[in-house]
């Protein structure tokens, strides 16, 4: 069965994006840091990325932890290295996006039942914390496309999801442990254009990783569904 991609892409309601070039708005715009600088805009959407805890090799995990390392040391960003953050995340993130599509470890979210595990999660609080625009549920890692409710934040709610899944998909395998990486890398989605390319991008995931559609389960909102009536 061949992934679908729509072919239609509207913008969310009210979309707000933000360019890494212009000036900030100082009242809505913060940052904060954990291992790495994250952005937070009211009302953005954001594509988040959170993988299994054993989905990247050591030698390129502490690459990683290596890069992070270096942004760290610079402190606070201002001006253009906020633009060379956002240029840096991207490449990161490609870079990410690669290895993780190789699949490796155990790829426990190959399993259907255990990436409805996921997805439940994921539409737990729709409406409540988050507007869901679009997601993929890949074998070892999850891609999520979604707008943040008035009060809540994103690590708050990716805390959350995996808090719940973390707990259910142990239980389930009889395993203990920690389940997901602790990092997740976030983007907030800049124009129109950004967000159709993040939108294909997510519908053609499991097909540029080889996978089967019992393999990894791909959803998107109603505006996009209704958009693209020939998708099933």
């Amino acid at each position: 069965m061949p992934w679908n991609v729509p072919s239609v892409i509207p913008l969310p309601q009210d979309f707000t994006g933000f360019d890494p070039g212009s000036s900030i708005p100082c009242d809505a715009f913060s940052s904060y840091t954990r291992h790495l600088p994250h952005w937070r805009l009211p009302h953005a959407a954001y594509f988040v990325t959170f993988r299994l805890a054993d989905s990247i090799p050591r030698a390129i995990l502490a690459e990683i932890q290596r890069e992070a390392e270096e942004w760290r040391k610079k402190g606070p960003l201002s001006g253009i290295e906020l633009a060379e953050w956002q240029e840096f995340q991207r490449s990161r993130l490609r870079k990410l996006e690669r290895v993780l599509d190789d699949c490796h470890g155990q790829c426990l979210l190959r399993e259907p039942k255990h990436r409805q595990t996921v997805t439940e999660a994921l539409h737990h609080f729709e409406g409540e914390r988050t507007e869901m625009l679009a997601y993929a549920v890949m074998p070892n890692h999850v891609h999520a496309l979604c707008r943040l409710r008035d009060g809540h934040r994103l690590e708050e709610v990716c805390r959350s999801w995996k808090s719940f899944t973390g707990r259910n998909l142990q239980h389930q395998l009889g395993q203990k442990g920690r389940l997901w990486q602790e990092e997740n890398f976030d983007r907030i989605i800049r124009d129109e254009a950004h967000y159709q390319a993040t939108i294909r991008y997510i519908a053609k995931n499991p097909q540029k990783a080889g996978l089967l559609d019992h393999e990894a389960s791909v959803w998107f909102c109603k505006s996009i569904q209704d958009a693209n009536p020939q998708m099933p």
